[in-house]
């Protein structure tokens, strides 16, 4: 739910304005490059039959890895053999006594499933997301592009430590716009950007993606409210100025530095990437039944917050890196904006000591 909040239209500050605690810090330049979503070798795709079929994603309870157990059911039978046929690789043998009910069990070592609709369109999107309510909760992002393109992806949550950092980055954030005299919006994890960039020869691609915080100043947002009303979503201008990635527990790196690309290459301003995690995601799954796994050994990248901001002039952007500050100002977005990061790593720690 998009947060009422007041924000002033951003403006540039020089890069020097960045503040923070004492800490190391790392500047490199990138180019925009050729926009793309973040691909997992390991990740489970599957594919849907035409119509609306619904859909239930869990993780499985009695699987030796971590996977996730979907059950598609479809309007018939002729939709259930196409299903079943297209994702032979994760059937489940005569595990449904419905015929029009398919259960499948895909790998998912990063708790992360992409679904490819069989019909196509920012129509279908709206179908599927009124229709699933609470497992959009899970989207992350999605596409509409034609051909193969359109796919969503369904990121499931585990652990409380995403979820609470990310709230509590979001409470400043609001906090610092109620006190500024223009309204904005500020959006939390269930806030969708809808963007609109090119690929290739001027190809139109459209995209849906979630931060675990946005910004948009009150003239951006007006703008885009309008054009909503007025000719549908509101694609090429509800690009955030401002947003913050928090990684999961289940997310890579690597993973977080493709999703960081989407933003920028879509035209956000600032955006943050905040690694909270402390722990391996190996050590955090040996951990879930509630037993100590023996030494605490803290990731090298626990406290990292990268720093994206662009050249508005070429379109370029640079990355600075901070280790584990105890706090972070805004470069251009937010103007004095500063984010108290001190309680964010107490927290985070917290959470991962009491299992060791």
């Amino acid at each position: 739910m998009l947060i009422k909040a007041s924000i002033a239209l951003a403006f540039l500050l020089p890069v020097s304005c960045l503040r923070c605690s004492p800490s190391l810090r790392r500047v490199r330049s990138c180019r925009a490059s050729t926009l793309k979503m973040a691909e997992g070798v390991d990740l489970a795709e599957l594919m849907l039959p035409s119509g609306n079929p619904h859909i239930n994603v869990e993780f499985s309870s009695d699987a030796l890895f971590v996977s996730l157990d979907v059950n598609v059911t479809c309007e018939s039978e002729e939709a259930a053999s196409y299903t079943k046929t297209k994702n032979t690789r994760y059937l489940i043998t005569d595990a449904a006594q419905d015929p029009k009910v398919v259960r499948l069990r895909c790998p998912a070592p990063n708790c992360m499933l992409r679904i490819h609709p069989y019909d196509r369109g920012f129509a279908h999107y709206e179908r599927f997301t009124s229709g699933h309510h609470e497992l959009c909760k899970s989207m992350k992002a999605a596409t509409f592009g034609p051909g193969n393109r359109q796919y969503y992806d369904i990121q499931m949550p585990v652990g409380a430590e995403g979820s609470f950092i990310a709230s509590e980055m979001c409470f400043q954030v609001a906090n610092y716009n109620i006190q500024l005299p223009v309204p904005g919006r500020v959006g939390g994890q269930g806030a969708a950007s809808f963007l609109r960039t090119s690929s290739g020869d001027d190809v139109q691609v459209d995209r849906m993606r979630k931060a675990d915080v946005s910004c948009f100043p009150a003239e951006q947002w007006e703008k885009a409210s309008q054009c909503y009303a007025e000719v549908g979503p509101p694609f090429g201008i509800a690009v955030p100025t401002f947003v913050i990635e928090s990684r999961s527990i289940s997310q890579s790196r690597a993973e977080m530095l493709e999703t960081m690309e989407v933003w920028m290459e879509a035209g956000v301003e600032e955006a943050w990437l905040v690694d909270p995690i402390a722990i391996s995601y190996n050590q955090w799954l040996r951990r879930l039944d509630g037993n100590r796994v023996g030494g605490f050994n803290v990731l090298p990248t626990f406290g990292q917050v990268d720093v994206y901001v662009r050249d508005p002039a070429t379109g370029n952007y640079t990355i600075t890196t901070f280790e584990k500050p105890e706090s972070v100002q805004s470069v251009t977005a937010l103007p004095d904006f500063v984010m108290d990061f001190q309680r964010i790593w107490e927290m985070a720690m917290q959470d991962s000591e009491k299992y060791f």
